[in-house]
């Protein structure tokens, strides 16, 4: 089996940035509603982010340990920017459980109002409401960054492994085709 090249991690940093997007769009259209359908929806989101942060790590350390990648220049800041976008996936995992943790759980608590009330129930839920959305909106936030910063780091990495092409059919644009100070071009005229 041939070792990875930088520009297989470029392809598979491209696959990654595809699946956050994707992910970022389920996290963004999502809205919560506190109460049991809340916990049923943010679990499912909770897991992919995870699998996600899981498959980044996999390509850190994948990276990290491959001499054809670390030996070209640039790799350092690519897995230094890999490594942030790890971070804002973990930072959108945090977000997530937040947002569970806003949630109006149904149960009594000590204490507390009957949450069987209907009023106690509605106050519950109009007071968890926008926190939660609030972490989810800030959980779509983290999961685009990611996205922005794997399509990045491929861009970097195809720029600087791109096989090199020579110009031998074109020729050279003539010195005068972009005159800054021609004659009548009007761009030297002041008065």
């Amino acid at each position: 089996m041939a070792r990875p090249t930088p520009l297989d991690y470029a392809k598979t940093l491209r696959a990654a940035a595809q699946s956050l997007e994707q992910h970022h769009a389920r996290v963004r259209d999502t809205r919560l509603e506190p109460g049991l359908v809340a916990q049923l929806q943010l679990g499912p989101l909770l897991r992919s982010t995870f699998s996600l942060a899981e498959t980044l790590m996999d390509e850190l350390t994948a990276m990290s340990t491959s001499t054809a990648f670390t030996s070209t220049t640039g790799s350092r800041q690519s897995l230094t920017t890999l490594a942030a976008a790890l971070a804002s996936i973990t930072d959108a995992a945090a977000e997530l459980g937040f947002a569970l943790g806003e949630n109006a759980h149904p149960g009594k608590a000590q204490g507390t109002p009957d949450p069987d009330d209907d009023t106690v129930w509605t106050a519950l839920c109009d007071q968890a409401r926008p926190r939660m959305n609030e972490h989810l909106h800030n959980a779509a936030h983290q999961l685009e960054l990611a996205s922005i910063s794997c399509h990045y780091i491929a861009g970097a990495i195809e720029r600087r492994n791109a096989p090199t092409q020579r110009r031998t059919s074109q020729a050279p644009a003539p010195a005068h085709a972009y005159p800054a100070n021609a004659a009548g071009s009007g761009a030297a005229r002041t008065r």
